[in-house]
């Protein structure tokens, strides 16, 4: 991917989240989202040739006016850099799913509960056994199984303040600005009593350092780095650092060192029973047969992820609706329609991916 195209892609991302704080209301985020979004299609639009410079011109000039209409607003607490400019970094509402929202997954929660949640929400005993709050936490596997909901999860169990961020909202062409982006979201993390900060996709900000390495990658990780090592052991104001990838090995070495990571967990494919309550949800408030065995059906359906389950719902479901309105259907969704479609809903995860993460925990 080029700058370019990087620079275009946090632009809409960043478009997105101000047009989406702007329709629910929350008009303090709407209009600092969508200021540095004309900010961003401005930087672009000097870098395009025409007609494209024009028209770029033309948007991030409507963007800015849209932003200053909105008014000043309650604004999410920022931290200021050194050159007067506001942390981008707002915490997400405190989550309101816990763990039994999690379907499955009931190895991986209770590892999560001893090493995450229990020493804060019995300090005094886990003091006793020198058990400390906070710390960094890695969660890797296949994709679609719930590495996000599981972080947000967390962080409603210990009724913490959550920060999501994605590496786009970290890096930056210009000298200094992306570690300084790192050091505000550490610093805007530790004003709170209790806080998690989720960044998925951490090997994007991370990465192998290799000798083609950018400037930026070279100033980041050491940021990083040593940000990670003051996350742990800071009492009942602990702050929890959860990083996500699919591919724990494109992540530099250093990451994973005692002091930062210390915490690995492999969150895998649902297993049978997990499967079973993943299609019972996907398929409440749907026309179902009576008598309908999600267990049976889960049990066929080895190696789906929950994505994967999802995916296949929708194609069930409308199947079904199809024949319905053809007049050739039950009207209600059969475990043989769940089968049957199943034959075109293939596991997106195969058995030398699963293999692979098993070698490198094993590493």
């Amino acid at each position: 991917m080029s700058a370019l195209d990087f620079e275009l892609r946090n632009f809409r991302r960043l478009k997105q989240r101000g047009l989406a704080a702007l329709r629910t209301g929350r008009k303090g985020a709407a209009r600092m989202t969508l200021l540095r979004a004309a900010e961003c299609l401005y930087r672009i639009a000097a870098k395009s040739r025409e007609p494209f410079k024009g028209q770029r011109c033309r948007s991030a000039g409507e963007l800015l006016s849209l932003a200053r209409s909105i008014g000043e607003g309650p604004l999410a607490q920022a931290v200021e850099g050194e050159e007067g400019g506001a942390s981008a970094f707002e915490m997400v509402a405190r989550p309101d799913v816990d763990f039994d929202s999690v379907a499955g997954l009931d190895e991986v929660k209770e590892e999560i509960r001893l090493r995450m949640v229990y020493p804060f929400t019995h300090p005094e005993i886990a003091r006793r056994y020198g058990l400390r709050g906070g710390g960094g936490v890695l969660f890797y596997g296949p994709p679609g199984n719930g590495k996000t909901l599981l972080a947000r999860a967390v962080a409603g169990e210990i009724e913490a303040a959550f920060f999501t961020v994605r590496p786009s909202d970290i890096m930056s062409k210009w000298v200094g600005e992306a570690e300084k982006n790192v050091s505000a979201l550490f610093a805007e993390a530790r004003g709170r009593d209790r806080a998690v900060i989720f960044i998925d996709e951490i090997e994007a900000l991370a990465p192998v350092r290799t000798g083609e390495a950018s400037s930026v990658m070279t100033r980041v990780v050491p940021q990083l780095l040593a940000e990670l090592e003051g996350v742990s052991g800071r009492g009942p104001g602990a702050l929890l650092f959860i990083g996500a990838t699919n591919a724990p090995w494109d992540l530099d070495p250093a990451i994973l060192r005692p002091g930062r990571f210390d915490v690995k967990v492999y969150v895998g494919l649902p297993d049978r029973e997990a499967r079973a309550a993943i299609l019972s949800l996907e398929l409440s408030g749907r026309p179902i047969e009576v008598g309908f065995d999600f267990d049976a059906v889960a049990g066929a359906l080895s190696g789906y992820s929950g994505a994967d389950l999802r995916r296949l719902v929708e194609k069930t479901v409308g199947d079904t609706f199809l024949a319905e309105i053809r007049g050739g259907g039950a009207g209600r969704v059969s475990e043989d329609d769940v089968l049957s479609a199943a034959s075109e809903v293939r596991p997106s995860v195969g058995a030398e991916g699963r293999l692979r993460y098993r070698e490198w925990a094993q590493r």
